[in-house]
């Protein structure tokens, strides 16, 4: 790959996650979309209303939240940043229902890795098997999160013999896809 596509691949996925957590403070406070509108109205209005069949004030708040995304990725290469960011999730984030899920399956799906990453498994429950993520992996017991299918964002945690719980080579983001889609495609991965 170019170094200077790498370059900008890498700055706006950093980006991504950079943000992340302060989107989602700001759907708490439901101010996103209002902020972008505020900010796009005059610029957009100043354009003509399509460009290649496009609303303009869209096509503005969509270049606007790339422009973001990249500068988010600039700031979000500084290591005092990044520990601020931690503690802004460690303190405030947590209590958000799953936050950590979310933050997981999104680094996933940009091909990132993140700290405290969810890892698929399988629980041995008799001579069924239960999908699940591991939460924390310890030398004789283990913290499982076991989602309720269709939704992978609920469900119940187990602590459980860690020599029950078998890691799976599934990315997160698609794991989550099987649960939704009521377990379509984990045979093959557990096979």
């Amino acid at each position: 790959m170019n170094p200077a596509l790498r370059f900008f691949r890498t700055t706006v996925i950093g980006g991504i996650l950079f943000l992340l957590p302060l989107v989602v403070l700001f759907i708490i406070f439901e101010k996103a979309h209002s902020i972008l509108s505020v900010i796009t109205e005059p610029i957009s209005r100043k354009i003509s209303d399509s460009i290649l069949g496009f609303d303009g004030s869209a096509l503005i708040s969509i270049l606007l939240l790339i422009l973001i995304c990249f500068m988010g990725g600039l700031v979000f290469r500084s290591k005092k940043v990044k520990k601020v960011l931690q503690k802004l999730e460690d303190k405030v984030l947590i209590f958000i229902p799953g936050y950590s899920l979310m933050k997981s399956v999104t680094a996933d799906t940009l091909g990132e890795d993140v700290a405290n990453k969810l890892i698929p498994v399988r629980v041995a429950d008799g001579e069924d098997w239960l999908l699940g993520f591991l939460i924390e992996e310890g030398k004789n017991h283990s913290t499982v999160f076991l989602p309720d299918a269709p939704r992978y964002d609920a469900g119940e945690i187990r602590i459980l013999p860690t020599a029950s719980v078998i890691k799976l080579e599934i990315p997160a983001n698609k794991f989550t896809k099987m649960i939704r889609s009521y377990g379509v495609g984990v045979v093959e991965f557990i096979e």
